[in-house]
């Protein structure tokens, strides 16, 4: 078995073995992807849950004096889930599909898009543009200037670049335009 397949087995033990068990139908995947989850939890204290269960986390990289008075335990130990937040909520989210998404946490916005520069990122997207994307269905293009070499001559290059875009081709969105399913759910 490869290593991606025992992450595989660790990610979906987690999830219906102990979140869809202790949440049931107040917990949804947002996004998922080969090491990490993003989930809308309704619960009346998610990290009041965590201490409950605290030996599946990893809480080392919270502040020592979070709010929530969580242990810092499980630094570095494999198999654990390492609570990325460090103690602050995620109260906005926006995922248009695979490595294309931002958040608000502690009123910071953390975005990811692959493809595009990271100075691109900062200085020309917003957390609004991924909403107006996926609301308005309108697409997103970014000027990116990059250095190239062709017969060992180096120039400049300013591309234009699709960076949001609505349209996910590795899933079935549905009529709602927001949620999505996996094609292979699609007819079950």
């Amino acid at each position: 078995m490869a290593i991606l397949d025992l992450s595989k087995v660790l990610m979906y033990s987690f999830h219906y073995g102990y979140m869809k068990h202790r949440y049931v139908s107040k917990v949804r995947f947002m996004y998922t992807d080969i090491d990490s989850f993003i989930y809308e939890i309704k619960t009346d204290d998610f990290y009041s849950d965590m201490k409950d269960d605290i030996n599946l986390y990893e809480t080392s990289d919270c502040d020592k004096n979070n709010v929530y008075n969580l242990s810092l335990v499980n630094k570095k130990v494999i198999r654990k889930m390492k609570e990325e937040n460090k103690g602050n909520i995620m109260t906005e989210y926006v995922g248009l599909k695979s490595k294309m998404y931002a958040y608000k946490r502690n009123n910071k916005i953390e975005k990811s898009l692959k493809g595009i520069k990271k100075q691109t990122l900062k200085n020309k997207i917003t957390l609004g543009d991924y909403k107006v994307c996926l609301l308005n269905k309108i697409l997103k293009y970014v000027d990116m200037n990059l250095i190239g070499s062709k017969f060992h001559s180096i120039h400049s290059i300013k591309q234009n670049k699709l960076a949001l875009s609505y349209k996910d081709d590795k899933r079935f969105v549905n009529g709602n335009g927001i949620t999505t399913l996996a094609h292979v759910d699609i007819g079950r």
